[in-house]
């Protein structure tokens, strides 16, 4: 009985996170969509496959074990939980100062944190696959945005700047270590589960 509790719980936490990421990739212009899709990748490379989350679980979701897939799940939720907590943080900390943090922070926040959901969404196509037609509706609006990808990681540098200027942060560049056109070729990775319903070339 409590396995079934359980499940139920896992399923109604990806359930609200697809839906979430769907409804705003549904409103938002193809620029934003495209920031996602930059910080996305970023993200895999550099933070989810560092925390041990396989590529291959990324790329094809629906090959592993919904009991594999709930772990690297709550790998992911972890990241975007703690992601989330600290801006809160971060918010509290100025307001105790008299000041608000910036909407361009605000706004790089939340697209970092839709960047994580991302890839919770794509590995709960296969924790709940009757949502995988949602999920790759996902994969369908971010790859529409890929004309936008030039733009949208200009304006994540000029953010990067933006901060480091706002907080005198030293050696805190992220962004602009890596170059421009190997960042292009990693947003061209969409997961093997969803490129031929997309057909889009692998």
């Amino acid at each position: 009985m409590f396995g079934w509790v359980a499940e139920k719980s896992e399923n109604a936490r990806v359930y609200m996170c697809i839906k979430e990421v769907k409804w705003d990739l549904e409103n938002l212009t193809s620029l934003r969509i495209a920031t996602i899709l930059a910080l996305a990748q970023i993200i895999r490379e550099q933070i989810i496959m560092g925390a041990g989350v396989p590529l291959d679980v990324l790329n094809s979701p629906l090959d592993y074990s919904r009991r594999d897939l709930v772990t690297f799940y709550g790998v992911m939720e972890n990241i975007r939980n703690a992601g989330t907590m600290q801006i809160d943080a971060t918010k509290k900390n100025m307001r105790n100062l008299g000041v608000e943090l910036p909407k361009f922070a605000e706004d790089h926040a939340l697209a970092t944190k839709r960047g994580i959901e991302i890839w919770m969404c794509t590995v709960g196509a296969g924790i709940v696959p009757d949502r995988r037609d949602e999920v790759r509706l996902i994969w369908s609006y971010l790859s529409k945005s890929f004309d936008y990808l030039k733009q949208a990681i200009n304006q994540i540098l000029e953010i990067e700047d933006q901060t480091i200027q706002m907080t005198g942060g030293v050696n805190s560049e992220m962004f602009s270590l890596i170059d421009r056109d190997e960042w292009i070729k990693l947003c061209q990775f969409v997961p093997g589960s969803f490129v031929k319903e997309l057909k889009l070339g692998t």
